[in-house]
C-alpha cells in the first residue's frame, strides 16, 4: 500500500506544471490528488479505503476478524499496519516498476518548449546581454525557469547580496573569479542582486523570472564592460608579475615571491641522462621547484631528497611545467625509470659563482674576486 501511494505521489507532484499539460491528463491527476484525499481520510478515520462505508472496527475493543484490541494496534503501528494489512492484501510493487512509473513520468511530454528558440528568424544572438557600466544604474535581467544566467565582468568579483535566496540560487563558477550564475527557482518572481567587484565599483541588478510562455527571450549570457576597469586589472596584473612568479594551471595556483628565488642549484648526469636534466630548479622559503616542459617530457620524473646519504621520498605536486615538492633540502636526486639526475646547492662563500645553462647540460664555473 505504502509503495502505490508512493507512486500516487510522484504523479501529484506533476500538479505544479498541471498548466503545461493536455486536458485528459490534468483531469487523471486532479483525479488522482481527489483519490489520495480521501484514502488519507478514511485511514484517520478507520474506514475502509475499499468499501465504502464499511468501517474496520465492530467495536471499540477489537478489528474484523481477530482479537487485536484497539488500544495495542493504536498505541503500536507495527501492529495497525500489520492488522491492516492481513485484513487487505496488496500486491507488492517491486523497485524495477517504480523505476519504470518514474521514467514514464519523466519522458511525459509537457509541451513546455519555449518557441522563441525555434522561430526561423533566431539566430542565437538574442540571448546574449551587452551592458556599459554606469554607476549607481540598476540593471534589469530576465531570466528563465529551468535555465541559468551567467553574469561576467571585467573584474574579479569580491563579494555579492541576493535578495531572495528562495526563490533564486546564485553560484560562483569554478576557474572563473570574475563570474556568477544565476538560476531561478520559482516562475513569475522578481529580487535584486548587488555584486561588488575586486575594481572597487558596485554592480547593482533587478531580476525577475518567467517561463517558456514569455514571448521574450531569456538573458542567459550578460556581459558587463567597463574601460576603466580593464585598465585597473591590467595594471593590478602588472603589479602582481613583478613581485610574484605565478604558477598556474586549471584551478591550481601558487604564487612565489620573486624576492626569495634561490636558483643557487647545479645539476649532475651521465651524458645518456641528460634529457633528464630539469629546465630550471629554484626554491622559495617553502618549497622547491623543478621545471619541466610536459610537451617534451611524456613522463613525469621523480623527486627524491638526498638524507643521509639515502634517497627519501617527498611530498610532489605538479601544477603547469612545475614539479614542486613541498620541502627545501641541500641535495636531490631525480629518477626516470633506470636514468637519474644529481642534483646538489651550491654553498655561498667567499667566491661568487654564476652559473651557465647550455641545451641539456648544466655547467658551473667560480670567478676569483
Amino acid at each position: 500500500m505504502n509503495k502505490k501511494l508512493a507512486i500516487l505521489g510522484i504523479s501529484i507532484t506533476l500538479n505544479t506544471y498541471i498548466y503545461a499539460l493536455d486536458p485528459q491528463t490534468q483531469e487523471a491527476l486532479n483525479n488522482a490528488f481527489e483519490i489520495q484525499k480521501e484514502v488519507e481520510k478514511r485511514e484517520l478515520s478507520g474506514e475502509s479505503p475499499f468499501n465504502s462505508g464499511k468501517l474496520t472496527m465492530e467495536n471499540k475493543d477489537s478489528y474484523v476478524g481477530n482479537n487485536i484490541s484497539v488500544s495495542q494496534s493504536y498505541q503500536n503501528p507495527h501492529y495497525q499496519n500489520q492488522a491492516y494489512a492481513q485484513g487487505y492484501p496488496q500486491e507488492e510493487i517491486s523497485e524495477e516498476q517504480i523505476l519504470l512509473m518514474k521514467q514514464a513520468l519523466r519522458n511525459k511530454n509537457l509541451r513546455a518548449i519555449q518557441q522563441k528558440f525555434l522561430n526561423k528568424k533566431y539566430t542565437g544572438f538574442e540571448n546574449t546581454l551587452t551592458i556599459p557600466y554606469e554607476e549607481n544604474k540598476t540593471q534589469k535581467i530576465r531570466t528563465r525557469f529551468t535555465m541559468a544566467t551567467t553574469l561576467m565582468f571585467d573584474a574579479d568579483i569580491a563579494s555579492y547580496i541576493l535578495g531572495d535566496q528562495s526563490g533564486f540560487r546564485v553560484d560562483e563558477i569554478p576557474n572563473l573569479n570574475n563570474a556568477l550564475s544565476i538560476k531561478p527557482l520559482l516562475i513569475g518572481i522578481d529580487t535584486n542582486l548587488t555584486i561588488f567587484t575586486k575594481d572597487n565599483k558596485i554592480h547593482n541588478f533587478y531580476l525577475y523570472s518567467t517561463d517558456y510562455k514569455s514571448k521574450e527571450n531569456p538573458n542567459l549570457l550578460v556581459k558587463i564592460t567597463d574601460d576603466e576597469s580593464l585598465e585597473i586589472v591590467k595594471e593590478l596584473r602588472e603589479k602582481e608579475e613583478k613581485e610574484f612568479l605565478i604558477i598556474k594551471e586549471g584551478i591550481a595556483k601558487i604564487k612565489v615571491k620573486r624576492s626569495e628565488i634561490d636558483n643557487n642549484y647545479k645539476q649532475k648526469a651521465k651524458r645518456e641522462n641528460e634529457w633528464l636534466l630539469a629546465e630550471e630548479i629554484f626554491s622559495d622559503d617553502t618549497f622547491t621547484y623543478f621545471k619541466y616542459d610536459k610537451k617534451k617530457n611524456n613522463k613525469i620524473p621523480t623527486i627524491f631528497a638526498v638524507i643521509d646519504k639515502k634517497d627519501t621520498p617527498v611530498e610532489t605536486k605538479v601544477i603547469g611545467n612545475y614539479i614542486i615538492a613541498e620541502t627545501r633540502n641541500p641535495k636531490w636526486t631525480i629518477w626516470s625509470g633506470d636514468s637519474y639526475v644529481c642534483v646538489e646547492k651550491i654553498q655561498q662563500n667567499t667566491t661568487k659563482e654564476s652559473t651557465y645553462t647550455l641545451p641539456n647540460k648544466v655547467e658551473t664555473r667560480t670567478i676569483k674576486q
